[in-house]
């Protein structure tokens, strides 16, 4: 690999995981013992054990007080290793220790006796694959800026300042005090490894960030990479974003190109960090995000942001995954230069409407300033800097259709849902029918709000955030946890799901039932209560039926507009637990399987348990009229009308896109996309038959790489079901 000598590759990517052992990447970090000296510290298991005699001696102090000194603990004496092969330390433990142990236990205590009817709510909801719902300690960006500029002694020395002038209470103080205990261990921390350290470079680094705040490039991405992991992976909160990087890290690159430091080493230095992150291979990959806007119009992309693509592409790596903000001042080479490398199959590359977004975050009461300089956070969700915006749900837009249809019951396990529909006899026309589904989704909005108003309430009772806190100036402002409405900004996001089968479904039984006449509603519904059994001429007719949604047709797509208009009424000013209020986006993750399995044949002619539609995206197969009428019917939707994700999951032909033309043509593609105010844009290049190919002779393509959803994976590391998923995409691109 280039940049990276043969036996350091060795070493890192196996550092994390030992690669001759099988081990789940959905687990994120498993520990590779044999890499840390006994005498470094304890093995995982004593810390697990010591984390809770440690607690013992606090149990009696408020949680962040407890929260921090197991932090403090783990950080004491989990084993650490430096080499010479790595520029990066090794850092040995159980994956999410405070997870394992107390966080846990306090999420019980929270969750199952002091609101145990919300949490079995929860659970039935989840069984039934109608809404999933968990507390969301998943998402979080620091204010890297600050991070950066006053490194971690500076920012604990103006918490202790502010903490003189600001706490007037025992709540407060513990606030405080789980933010100085936090930091302390973190600088202790750093001098282990500065202790253990022998390779120069680093040593000298560790100490500069012991000290202060970075001042080379290599010492900021050392800090990068040190909050990352201790918050990731100890401290339990996912870190996503590792910052606009090209606007952030700029002045370390161009300082060391002054003090005569080579472009070649720095090059050397950041494919060692992008490393780490394609070696701990995180399932979801570790987000990262470039370009965007200055208050002047001219554009932040600069020849660190050139460098930052040429490194990952030379390096043929998947993670880090990578969005680019993308803008009018944008340089069209830089955009092409992401192009080409998706096509030629670097598919962890998304594109961002910049204007779009700032859009969404002015009308919700964002600065301009902030709006401006906002995070693009875990898959191309965003949010301004200093806010803590949690997404604990996914909601399936297809279950109120089976309520509507089954008399108010899950068509799958007879459950009642609590508000019951009418005999199927009574839906005298479509509009009828339509009527019932948005009473039934409404039922599950207000469900939905109100059983996670009931967590985010204990959010930072089960897991305080004194690392992250700590970096946010209206946290130490208010003197209050990022997780308990400290922040500046605390809104809640509904995840919706399915749009585009909720819409297929809708308009297939408008066309079948009551316009053909080619069967009555109460045989559409036996036929898929028996999942099309015997019925499959009807089925095949259903499922080719072009007038889709993702084809830029007026029904399916003023359907789906209706639908959202619908959604953002029900959601219009309403309160969430953290002083904050509800948005909304269309965002499915891993639920269009998951929730899929537990959704019953659909109208549109998907069989039962076969995967729903992703994001604001045709059905898989559906989008029979090309990439244009794809991002039509996307953008036909003000994607700036709410707060979070409005992505398109695009698939192009490799031989649409080959040789300068095809680059051409993607890059009109994209600026269409964008300038039609689209949110977030990702693309597959690929073909059916090289798919077969594929599947049917995995060695053969060991770097096959493939978007799913918001992040990038192998080919080979996705089942055969979700491949025939992206098999079918394929075939309806020819």
């Amino acid at each position: 690999m280039k940049y990276i000598k043969a036996q350091d590759y060795a070493y890192i990517m196996n550092k994390y995981h030992d690669l001759s052992q099988p081990y789940d990447n959905m687990k994120r970090f498993i520990r590779h013992d044999a890499i840390f000296a006994k005498e470094s510290g304890m093995a995982p298991e004593e810390i697990l054990r010591g984390i809770y005699e440690n607690d013992k001696k606090y149990e009696h102090l408020p949680h962040p007080i407890r929260k921090a000194r197991a932090l403090e603990f783990v950080l004491k004496n989990t084993r650490i290793s430096t080499d010479e092969r790595d520029i990066f330390p090794a850092i040995n433990m159980v994956d999410r220790p405070l997870e394992e142990t107390l966080l846990r236990d306090w999420r019980h205590e929270i969750f199952d006796d002091v609101i145990p009817e919300v949490e079995a709510r929860r659970k039935q909801l989840e069984r039934d694959g109608i809404v999933t719902i968990w507390p969301d300690y998943d998402h979080s960006t620091p204010v890297w800026e600050r991070v950066f500029s006053l490194g971690m002694r500076g920012i604990l020395e103006e918490s202790e300042r502010i903490r003189r002038k600001k706490a007037r209470n025992a709540e407060e103080d513990a606030f405080f005090e789980g933010i100085r205990i936090t930091y302390e261990a973190v600088l202790s921390f750093f001098e282990r490894l500065h202790e253990m350290a022998t390779m120069p470079k680093m040593k000298t680094a560790l100490a500069h960030i012991r000290d202060g705040a970075p001042t080379t490039f290599y010492e900021a991405l050392l800090l990068d990479y040190l909050y990352f992991m201790i918050s990731e992976h100890i401290d339990r909160l996912q870190v996503r974003s590792l910052s606009n990087f090209d606007r952030i890290f700029y002045p370390f690159y161009k300082g060391d190109l002054a003090r005569g430091i080579s472009e070649e080493e720095l090059r050397e230095e950041l494919a060692y960090f992008f490393l780490q992150f394609t070696a701990i291979d995180n399932y979801f990959n570790q987000p990262v995000f470039l370009g965007g806007e200055n208050a002047d119009g001219t554009t932040v992309t600069n020849e660190l942001s050139y460098l930052f693509l040429e490194v990952y592409d030379e390096m043929g790596i998947l993670n880090p995954k990578i969005q680019i903000k993308v803008c009018k001042s944008t340089p069209k080479p830089f955009l092409m230069k992401a192009l080409d490398m998706i096509r030629r199959g670097h598919s962890s590359i998304v594109f961002v409407g910049d204007s779009t977004i700032r859009k969404s975050l002015i009308r919700s009461g964002v600065s301009e300033e902030d709006a401006r300089d906002c995070n693009v956070t875990g898959c191309y969700e965003y949010s301004p800097q200093g806010a803590y915006n949690v997404g604990m749900n996914y909601l399936n837009l297809i279950k109120p259709l089976e309520y509507a249809l089954h008399r108010g019951c899950d068509g799958v396990t007879g459950v009642f849902s609590g508000v019951k529909s009418p005999d199927l006899s009574s839906y005298t026309n479509f509009d009828l029918l339509y009527e019932e589904y948005k009473k039934q989704l409404l039922a599950v909005i207000r469900t939905t709000v109100e059983v996670v108003n009931s967590f985010e309430g204990y959010l930072g009772e089960v897991s305080p955030l004194s690392l992250l806190s700590a970096t946010f100036p209206a946290c130490l402002e208010n003197a209050r946890d990022a997780a308990s409405g400290g922040a500046k900004y605390n809104n809640s996001i509904m995840l919706f799901g399915f749009i585009a089968d909720a819409v297929d479904s809708l308009l297939m039984i408008r066309k079948y039932v009551y316009e053909k006449g080619e069967l009555t509603l109460a045989q559409l519904v036996q036929m898929l209560g028996r999942d099309f059994e015997g019925d499959e001429r009807m089925r095949r007719k259903l499922y080719l039926d072009r007038e889709k949604f993702g084809n830029n047709m007026e029904r399916p797509d003023n359907l789906a507009l209706d639908i959202v208009a619908f959604i953002r009424e029900s959601l219009q000013d309403v309160p969430n637990a953290r002083g904050g209020f509800w948005e909304f986006g269309f965002h499915v993750a891993r639920m269009s399987y998951v929730q899929g399995k537990l959704t019953l044949a659909t109208p549109n002619g998907r069989h039962f348990g076969e995967e729903l539609s992703k994001n604001f995206s045709a059905s898989m197969g559906q989008n029979r009229e090309g990439a244009t009428a794809a991002i039509l019917s996307t953008t036909k939707v003000d994607a700036s009308s709410f707060g979070s994700d409005c992505a398109l999951d695009l698939g192009l032909l490799p031989s649409a896109v080959s040789g300068e033309d095809g680059l051409e043509s993607m890059y009109g593609l994209l600026m269409t996309f964008v300038s039609r105010g689209g949110h977030a844009l990702h693309i597959n290049v690929f073909d059916a038959q090289t798919l077969r190919e594929a599947q049917a002779h995995p060695e053969k393509y060991t770097d096959l790489q493939i978007r799913v959803c918001g992040w990038n994976v192998l080919w080979n590391n996705i089942n055969k079901e979700e491949q025939e998923g992206f098999i079918r995409q394929a075939e309806s691109l020819s």
